[in-house]
């Protein structure tokens, strides 16, 4: 049987790409869309567009970071597949177990209530003693650290100027070593952190065991954890009520805690089909039928695709207006809350510099980088004044 291996999609498709493959239309991160354009391998889609009203006209329903995600140089490329973004977890029996009826809004607070949570010994379904609540992604991965971005964004952190030059570590309040201070103290000095955020695989896996109080999570993966399918967590608390639904909220969506309790925000990303710059004059109106139907609407004037991939697995959509579906609405409830997703999806933020034509040459630099901070190997200002050096030189290099 077949496996796909998504880390590898990168490679494959810039291989494809230089050998000149066939090919119309395609799927691309907004890791990969500066690169890609910048290499010649993809087509604005914006005389398309202007062609075609009813497609256009869908451009006002967009959440802003996504629309920025697909536009580059001025130029619109891309239609979505899908989007999400992070979301700050927290297990709502275990925190009342600690006799905490809230989550911690700061981080100086939730190391506080983190402290706590570990010395009143609470267990996970199977009886262990949580030895860390807080469990993060700090392994290195072709998509890099969200969760040091979605951190940075909650303090409303800017890591870079609008010419793309990085302002840490001295940016504003030096909010971006605080926080990275944060981290490794919650490693080191407090123990409130899993050692093993620098190495543990699907985050939503440890989650769904009911090992971790805290965490990040991408919004769709709530379902995931609050489904007794997947998740021990759920699992146990249902039977505990000794009821046979699907869904038991277990975990909760807060704010992700930030420096002070009147920050907001978050990381969000965005997944989208473009044309290739390859695609054939006489095949051009069937690739964007196809990119309309899977990110736009279909022929009924229906966001069909987006509404079926939120059906079956609870992905993300672009379009503001699938918020207030009642279809999304009611099954969101099932195991979320929507409310609180409204809310948080007027506080995202793409990565400063995923534009950037050298940001997959920053992805590699710098998550090692980070690593090593958390591993106390070198602190968190000299961690970050390397990352902005690197930088420096990516930008030089690019010019």
């Amino acid at each position: 049987d077949y496996n796909a291996v998504s880390g590898n999609y990168h490679d494959k498709m810039v291989a494809l790409h230089v050998g000149g493959a066939p090919m119309e239309c395609c799927y691309v991160r907004d890791d990969d869309f500066a690169e890609w354009v910048e290499a010649g391998w993809l087509r604005p889609c914006d005389d398309l567009l202007a062609a075609d009203p009813d497609t256009s006209a869908t451009t006002a329903d967009l959440f802003p970071y996504n629309l920025s995600s697909m536009t580059y140089g001025g130029q619109r490329y891309g239609l979505p597949y899908y989007t999400d973004f992070n979301i700050w977890i927290y297990n709502a029996p275990m925190l009342e177990a600690a006799g905490f009826d809230a989550p911690a809004r700061t981080l100086d607070e939730l190391t506080e209530q983190a402290v706590k949570v570990r010395e009143a010994r609470v267990r996970t379904p199977t009886g262990d003693v949580i030895e860390y609540p807080i469990m993060l992604n700090f392994r290195q991965s072709v998509l890099g650290f969200l969760d040091w971005w979605t951190l940075n964004y909650a303090s409303e952190a800017t890591l870079f100027d609008d010419d793309l030059n990085p302002t840490f570590p001295d940016d504003e309040d030096r909010r971006a070593e605080t926080i990275l201070q944060w981290l490794t103290d919650g490693i080191h000095r407090h123990r409130i952190i899993s050692p093993s955020s620098l190495t543990a695989g699907q985050m939503r896996d440890h989650v769904a065991s009911g090992r971790q109080v805290y965490g990040i999570l991408n919004k769709y993966d709530l379902e995931y954890v609050n489904n007794r399918r997947n998740s021990a967590a759920a699992d146990d608390e249902l039977k505990r009520r000794g009821s046979d639904a699907q869904h038991a909220k277990v975990y909760r969506m807060a704010p992700v805690p930030s420096i002070s309790a009147d920050q907001n925000g978050t990381l969000g990303w965005t997944r989208m089909y473009c044309l290739t710059s390859r695609c054939r004059e006489d095949r051009m109106q069937d690739a964007w039928a196809l990119m309309k139907f899977l990110g736009a609407k279909d022929a009924e004037g229906e966001y069909y695709t987006a509404r079926r991939w939120f059906r079956l697995r609870g992905l993300g959509f672009a379009y503001r207006s699938l918020l207030d579906d009642p279809d999304i609405v009611a099954q969101t409830e099932e195991w979320g809350e929507i409310d609180k997703v409204r809310e948080q999806s007027r506080h995202v933020r793409p990565r400063e510099n995923i534009k950037a034509p050298w940001f997959p040459d920053f992805k590699i630099y710098y998550q090692p980088e980070i690593q090593k901070v958390l591993l106390g190997q070198q602190s968190a200002r000299d961690g970050l004044g390397k990352i902005a050096q690197r930088c420096r030189q990516l930008i030089a290099d690019w010019s």
